[in-house]
């Protein structure tokens, strides 16, 4: 790092030249200050990490190797179920990038700015040539030159990829198992990162402001400073070597030009729903040209690519490459386990209430609740953005105003439209209810029928019976089929209008005199809730309870 023979040329040029001996004394003093340096802060520039800086993570490889990791806390807290909420994908990027929520949490638990948070680690750099052959060796088309190269590994596919991410684990956990980083007693391990750990990661993780997060890019000035893209200005398309230009704000290099990275994420059109496709690959690379580099750029890549005619090879391409992250698993011990269980009810009842994967099956006002108040803090952003630019035209202003008035009016007018849905869904279900109870109590008396019938040998009205016990049965089927469909449309209902609806069919019931059905829809309020609870339909329970009730 330090080149002390220049220092001693100076100090012999400064002799000979007849410079006093205190000038001497002083180069020699610099001297020893740098060694002294050197040896308390171990961090060295090497091609490995050609630019260290504090919190860099570091762990051994074979051959002398190392590989360098950077950490991405979340920003929340170190609570069992911490999670961060934010969106992948961009307004202007098309259908396949359309803006999408989703909750991200983390492998280990350390420290950030005096508090303890969810964290996981990610590639400083894109994993090197070198690094790739000190794991795999060297084969016929490498040479010794490779084991110094700085160059992203490029040119390989998928699977290679996974057998370097298992060799190098398998070594790691032989030779270095004590710097691998902990969950409990769960030991840490190398894999390609998720497409929303690399988004979150790319963007500036919980670093950077709201407004920085939904950039584009998570640089201000040139662009040209942090990332190689396409043309004269930058690469001159031609793949560079790593970490030559600065860091992101979260001390990553390269993670959105030079060479595109894969990562451990099947491709969907909207991120986690929909059929899936080959692997997603992010960022872009030295062939990107600036304008199209961003932070929500994903590819599908084939695992696979060739024709029927020609055949079929794994997916190599000379713009591709990858970076690693430190994970570990969820479920370290029977500890863990249960501090898990313990903290779920809570979770899923407060915080958890609002994460992408409890508002996909709540009712659509809350649903339209969470869509609401993203709205109003972008709106709330958008005025801010506007006060800094200077004073605002009162035209704007006003359209503003509209803006959140009409917002407000569509939360009102959804909430009455909630309540009608939910009371015309509880009103079918009891009427479905009474029409089972109705159908289940003929069985008995078509079945005592058909028996005299049987005796008395009356073969025509057996016949008669027996199909009419076939129509009933089929009514009962195809009515618990509609049960279950409407309790799913009620449950899609706010839980104070499916209350709400509720009691006001109980008051029709009563001013209507229908003591029968009132009975009923008690029974119908019980399998409500019970599946509005489990999620799941229990037709041999329904029909066994509206048969118990008509005896």
């Amino acid at each position: 790092m330090y080149n002390y023979p220049n220092s001693l040329i100076y100090c012999n040029s400064i002799n000979k030249k007849g410079k006093s001996f205190r000038y001497q004394m002083i180069s020699v003093v610099a001297i020893l200050i740098l060694v002294l340096i050197s040896s308390i802060n171990p961090i060295r520039a090497d091609i490995f990490n050609p630019k260290p800086s504090d919190g860099d993570l570091i762990l051994p490889m074979p051959g002398n190797a190392c590989m360098v990791f950077r950490p991405v806390y979340i920003g929340e807290s170190d609570d069992p179920y911490a999670m961060r909420k934010f969106k992948v994908g961009d307004p202007n990027g098309g259908f396949k990038e359309y803006p999408t929520t989703v909750a991200l949490g983390g492998a280990f638990v350390g420290e950030c700015n005096g508090r303890r948070d969810w964290l996981y680690y990610i590639g400083k750099y894109e994993v090197t040539e070198a690094q790739y052959v000190s794991v795999m060796g060297l084969s016929d088309d490498k040479t010794e030159e490779t084991l110094k190269s700085r160059y992203p590994v490029h040119n390989i596919s998928f699977f290679e990829a996974m057998e370097f991410v298992d060799r190098y684990n398998q070594w790691l956990f032989v030779n270095a198992i004590d710097k691998l980083p902990k969950n409990q007693r769960a030991v840490g391990y190398v894999r390609l990162p998720s497409e929303v750990e690399w988004e979150f990661a790319a963007r500036g993780g919980s670093l950077v402001s709201a407004d920085d997060f939904e950039r584009k890019k998570p640089y201000t000035g040139n662009l040209a400073k942090f990332e190689w893209t396409s043309g004269p200005q930058s690469s001159h398309n031609k793949l560079k070597k790593t970490g030559l230009l600065e860091p992101s704000v979260l001390g990553i290099h390269d993670i959105l030009g030079n060479i595109s990275e894969m990562t451990f994420s099947l491709y969907q059109i909207e991120y986690y729903q929909g059929r899936m496709g080959g692997f997603v690959s992010r960022g872009g690379h030295y062939l990107t040209s600036g304008n199209k580099i961003r932070s929500s750029h994903r590819t599908e890549e084939p695992f696979y690519l060739g024709s029927i005619e020609k055949g079929f090879k794994p997916n190599r391409k000379p713009t591709m490459g990858f970076r690693l992250v430190l994970s570990s698993i969820i479920y370290a011990d029977r500890g863990v386990t249960r501090q898990l269980e313990t903290a779920w009810n809570a979770y899923r009842g407060g915080k958890g209430a609002d994460m992408p994967a409890a508002v996909s099956v709540s009712p659509t006002i809350t649903q339209t609740d969470v869509k609401n108040i993203d709205a109003f803090k972008h709106l709330h952003r958008l005025k801010e953005e506007l006060s800094k630019m200077g004073t605002i035209p009162e035209g704007v202003k006003q359209e503003i105003g509209f803006l959140d008035a009409a917002m407000g009016d569509i939360r009102f007018i959804l909430k009455e439209a909630d309540e009608v849905s939910a009371y015309a869904w509880a009103k079918i279900a009891a009427e479905q209810g009474f029409f089972i109870f109705r159908e289940l109590k003929k069985l008995p008396k078509l079945h005592k029928i058909l028996t005299i019938s049987e005796k008395s040998e009356s073969t025509k009205m057996v016949q008669k019976l027996n199909l009419r016990m076939t129509e009933v049965r089929q009514n009962i089927e195809n009515a618990l089929t509609s049960y279950s469909d409407t309790f799913r449309q009620l449950a899609r209902s706010d839980p104070g209008a499916i209350e709400k609806g509720f009691e006001k069919y109980i008051t029709f019931l009563v001013e209507h005199n229908a003591p029968d059905q009132l009975r009923v829809l008690k029974t119908v309020q019980g399998h409500f809730f019970i599946y509005k609870r489990d999620k799941h339909s229990d037709r041999g329970k329904w029909r066994q309870d509206f048969t118990d009730m008509g005896k």
